[in-house]
């Protein structure tokens, strides 16, 4: 069919006309925050989702920025271990209730791997897609579940058994298998190098890890009680010790980061817990290459908590869970810039969108699935959105609550995870497991579920 030049002018007017009326929308809508029913404030940052681990619900809420961050449109997984067996996955013997504590991805978030406390187990992902792809019998009280830079593997640290847990990775191969490989004790690789040098550590168990750029290398923290503490650093090739530290100088029993040049590393510790007994907890700074202990400041507050550093690596945000307070830290001074008085309610762990603006902080639940009651039970369970600059925090996202049958509220948010999206990536689509399509009460008692599964408590001794 031939097209005449004046029916092609007709229709390029045409389409110039209906940009320009489709314009001025979208410009407004950025300028909101997104679509219609942004709540105020919260100007949308770089394309991404949020993923938020309710570890009281066995849910995970996956929100998404280009919807505003609307808990009513999240996409929900759901981690029970009833759903996952139904789904053909094995869930260890006896597992009623997961726990999902902790998430990372991979570095092109393509696959979420959660460390699942009480389900003893760690859950694969595929982070586009929403939908389980693995379950891991990774040990009891399986912490932290995090992934090496070049994708080669994730190592999970299981409290329980005192074990570091390799899951090898082919993240490239056209159908990804996911299956445990080597198995590292803390205690028999700790011990020797300790002994040699007259240290006793009070306890073996692995907590949090982060990895050096090159791959190479895990800092490992230990605990998970306040006085449980330890800082080693593991060769990945030979599971090897190649350093620590004394237990009684570096007490480190949560989190730790490690800077974008592999130069310096932070670890904390939280500062003795326990009701008219809180004490200030310490920060530590280390150089990577000559593994010198640069600094040992306070947290200025009790129970420091979780730890990251900013997108462009120039701060480092850390949090007090019982005090509800937290500091900006310069990355290449490590000198406190700004204490911010409020980061929510038992402000947990923290993570960034991808351009910094936004800090998202998970709180806590009146019935922790983790952690000692006196420091980790809150009354608002969900996610403090922070302006970064400002500091203010914008908005609580709160999942809708589930009770308990003798009406406690079994919400509990521990773990957050930010995974950018590109443009090619369709928004999200409402998750036919969505919580509001759950019953709200749940058929168990609080002293059903037993004591807090992990991490935090006051350790006997």
């Amino acid at each position: 069919m031939t097209v005449s030049v004046p029916r092609v002018r007709v229709l390029l007017l045409l389409l110039a006309a209906l940009l320009l009326a489709v314009l001025p929308v979208s410009e407004a809508w950025a300028r909101a925050g997104g679509p219609p029913g942004t709540p105020p404030g919260l100007a949308r940052a770089a394309d991404h989702e949020v993923w938020m681990l309710d570890q009281g619900t066995d849910l995970i809420h996956v929100l998404d920025s280009r919807d505003g961050l609307d808990i009513e449109r999240a996409v929900t997984i759901d981690l029970r271990a009833d759903n996952l067996r139904g789904a053909g996955f094995e869930v260890p013997t006896g597992v009623t209730t997961v726990v999902p504590h902790m998430i990372e991805f991979d570095s092109q978030h393509r696959y979420a791997f959660v460390a699942a406390t009480a389900g003893r187990s760690t859950i694969v992902i595929d982070a586009q897609a929403k939908e389980v792809v693995a379950v891991l019998e990774t040990g009891p009280a399986s912490h932290m579940a995090a992934v090496i830079p070049d994708d080669s593997a994730v190592w999970v640290a299981v409290i329980g058994s005192g074990e570091l847990v390799e899951i090898p990775l082919d993240l490239d191969a056209e159908e990804p298998t996911f299956a445990i490989g080597r198995t590292v004790d803390v205690r028999e690789v700790l011990e020797p190098f300790a002994e040699e040098r007259g240290w006793e550590f009070p306890g073996f168990q692995p907590v949090c890890h982060q990895f050096t750029p090159d791959s190479r290398e895990a800092w490992v923290t230990l605990g998970p009680g306040w006085n449980t503490g330890g800082l080693f650093v593991l060769d990945l090739e030979t599971a090897e010790v190649t350093a620590a530290w004394d237990p009684e100088v570096v007490r480190a029993n949560c989190g730790v980061g490690v800077n974008r040049e592999g130069t310096r590393v932070v670890a904390n510790w939280s500062g003795q817990v326990g009701a008219g007994e809180d004490t200030e907890g310490e920060w530590y700074v280390f150089n990577a290459h000559t593994r010198q202990l640069l600094r040992t400041e306070s947290s200025r507050g009790f129970d420091a908590h979780g730890v990251r550093f900013t997108p462009d690596g120039r701060h480092l945000w850390a949090v007090n869970r019982i005090s509800d307070n937290g500091l900006v830290i310069d990355a290449r001074s490590f000198r406190v810039i700004e204490e911010i008085d409020d980061v929510g309610d038992t402000p947990d762990i923290l993570d960034f969108s991808p351009d910094g603006a936004r800090v998202y902080v998970t709180q806590r639940g009146p019935v922790p699935r983790s952690g000692g009651v006196h420091a980790a039970a809150g009354d608002a369970p969900g996610i403090a959105v922070l302006d970064a600059a400002t500091r203010e925090v914008l908005e609580v996202i709160t999942p809708d609550p589930v009770w308990s049958s003798d009406r406690a509220l079994l919400n509990d948010v521990h773990g957050v995870g930010v995974r950018p999206v590109g443009g090619d990536e369709p928004p999200l689509r409402p998750s036919t497991h969505a919580l509001d399509r759950r019953p709200s009460v749940v058929d168990v008692e609080v002293a059903d579920l037993g004591p807090p599964l992990s991490c935090h408590v006051v350790a006997a001794g």
